[in-house]
C-alpha cells in the first residue's frame, strides 16, 4: 500500500537537486536531507514529500524493505512537524535493524523538529 502519491520523490532528477542543495543531518543510523520550497515558486504540489535511499550494502531486500516501510511509516506519522512543501529524503546507514523502532522514532521526530527550526530562523518576518 505504502504512503500516496503526492507524498513521495520518485524522480531522480528530483533526488540529486535535493542532495545537492538540501539541508543535511547526520545521525547512527540515517542521513536526512531536506530541501525548503521557496513560498514565491507556486508548485504544483504543496505537499511535504519523501524519497528513500538504502543501498545494497544496508543489507539483504527483506532488511532494506523493512528500512522502508518503517520510515515511510515515521513519515506519515510526523510529516506534520516538517515546513509545508519541503522536500525530505532518508537515507538509510548499515546498522539501522539493530536500533528499536522507538530509537529511529525518537531520532526522526528530533530531526523533524531541528529542520522546523531551521526553517523558522531562516524565514523570520523582520
Amino acid at each position: 500500500m505504502g504512503i500516496p502519491k503526492e507524498f513521495r520523490i520518485k524522480n531522480s532528477n528530483e533526488f540529486s537537486s535535493i542532495r545537492n542543495s538540501g539541508l543535511r543531518r547526520v545521525l547512527p543510523h540515517f542521513i536526512t536531507q531536506l530541501k525548503f520550497v521557496d513560498s514565491d515558486k507556486q508548485e504544483s504540489t504543496q505537499a511535504t514529500r519523501l524519497g528513500i535511499i538504502v543501498s545494497r550494502r544496508v543489507g539483504n531486500a527483506v532488511i532494506r524493505n523493512r528500512g522502508k516501510r518503517i520510515f515511510r511509516r515515521l513519515f506519515y506519522k510526523h510529516h506534520l512537524l516538517l515546513p509545508v512543501g519541503s522536500q525530505l529524503i532518508v537515507v538509510l546507514r548499515l546498522g539501522f535493524d539493530r536500533v528499536s523502532f522507538a530509537k529511529l522514532e525518537s531520532d526522526f521526530v528530533e530531526t523533524c523538529a531541528w529542520y522546523g527550526k531551521k526553517f523558522t530562523q531562516s524565514h523570520k518576518i523582520g
